[in-house]
């Protein structure tokens, strides 16, 4: 997708300014990495990134994190770290404190998150976690494997820690989370 298709899609869910303004931020950045801009305009894109994400926001939002179209980022992504080669797919809500990243060094180990997704605030999911679609995950969930998957529908509850595979459509809450149908 174009920046500019993106954006627009992002601008339907982002209502305030600070919302708007940090997923400009990142959809630039984006753009930059992928070098569909001319050198000038690279340049133009890192000093945002650092000036407005990184020292204003304090987030890491890296323009080689796929995310697609309807990124949402309530409280302007303040605190925000996402990692490289991360994949996060359309109409994502993603709060503020969150981590969605590395859980060792290796580069391989990275979320892979379908559409529909939300993210409370302060929640992790680090590791090779697969995320199906319209997943839920609450406020302050701590999510590391490195082969955990959570399937589509599935609702992760506020503080919970799951240790294993969350089945569709199942719910997941306590530490260690305790799975149980819906």
């Amino acid at each position: 997708m174009t920046l500019r298709t993106n954006l627009r899609e992002d601008f339907k869910v982002n209502t305030r300014a600070l919302d708007r303004l940090t997923v400009t931020a990142y959809r630039i950045n984006q753009a930059a990495t992928r070098g569909r801009l001319r050198i000038v305009k690279k340049v133009a894109a890192k000093v945002i990134d650092v000036i407005w994400l990184q020292l204003v926001i304090g987030a890491d939002l890296p323009g080689t994190a796929n995310i697609g179209p309807g990124l949402r980022m309530p409280h302007g992504g303040r605190g925000v770290t996402l990692t490289p080669g991360l994949t996060v797919g359309a109409n994502a809500t993603i709060y503020h404190r969150t981590t969605l990243g590395r859980f060792t060094g290796d580069k391989s180990n990275v979320p892979t998150i379908g559409d529909d997704f939300y993210l409370g605030a302060a929640a992790q999911v680090m590791g090779r976690v697969t995320v199906g679609d319209a997943v839920r995950i609450g406020a302050g969930a701590q999510i590391a494997s490195l082969g955990l998957s959570i399937g589509d529908g599935a609702r992760i509850a506020a503080g919970a820690v799951p240790f294993e595979d969350i089945p569709a459509r199942h719910n997941a809450s306590g530490n260690p989370a305790v799975i149980k149908s819906r």
